[in-house]
């Protein structure tokens, strides 16, 4: 039986990538304290995290489409990322905070949907990812329809400011995508260490 404390086989790829991806995780959530470019920092962190999802979607089998699907947004999120980091004419910030948050938010939602379909200890993470990504989707849509649940969580500010120039985005946001993204990075790391990224065993 499946439990998330017992491990299975784990491959020199998952370490590494389990490895990477949770010294990418504690520098993402580092980095959301921040407001400084800190740019050499943030580039490095980025490689990481693609380094280290690309090791993750290989134990998870890149053939499935909800994987791939998860790795194609997380590596826009990156490049729109880069672009911000090297810097942006100021009229465009809002949408690239909007853009870079709303591609993570899909990744990490298709990578939880993927792990719903795995054995126990992965539902679990996938649940909890699932749940943890679709109320800001729901807030980025709201907003749109000027619910408050949009004001509460500051998609507003950035959509605002995604409008055009003469507004400032809020980065608060996108603060909060990225902590819920380093947060799920860790877990991930620690299952994927564990060997629970494979396909369960099929009975005889």
């Amino acid at each position: 039986m499946d439990t998330i404390a017992t491990s299975s086989t784990t491959s020199l790829n998952a370490k590494i990538g389990a490895t990477a991806l949770a010294a990418a995780a504690f520098l993402t959530l580092l980095l959301s304290h921040f407001s400084e470019p800190l740019a050499p920092l943030r580039l490095l962190t980025l490689a990481l995290v693609a380094f280290a999802t690309w090791s993750f979607c290989d134990e998870m089998g890149m053939q499935k489409p909800l994987n791939r699907a998860g790795f194609v947004f997380l590596s826009i999120a990156v490049a729109v990322k880069v672009q911000m980091i090297l810097g942006v004419a100021v009229e465009f910030v809002g949408r690239y905070h909007l853009l870079y948050s709303a591609f993570l938010l899909l990744a990490v939602l298709f990578w939880s949907i993927a792990f719903l379909h795995r054995q126990r200890a992965l539902k679990i993470l996938g649940a909890l990812g699932v749940a943890a990504s679709v109320l800001p989707i729901f807030a980025l849509v709201a907003a749109h329809l000027a619910v408050g649940l949009g004001a509460v969580l500051g998609v507003s500010s950035i959509l605002a400011a995604a409008e055009g120039p003469g507004s400032t985005a809020d980065p608060g946001f996108v603060t909060v995508i990225e902590r819920i993204f380093g947060l799920w990075g860790y877990l991930t790391a620690w299952l994927l260490w564990r060997g629970h990224m494979r396909p369960p065993t099929s009975p005889k």
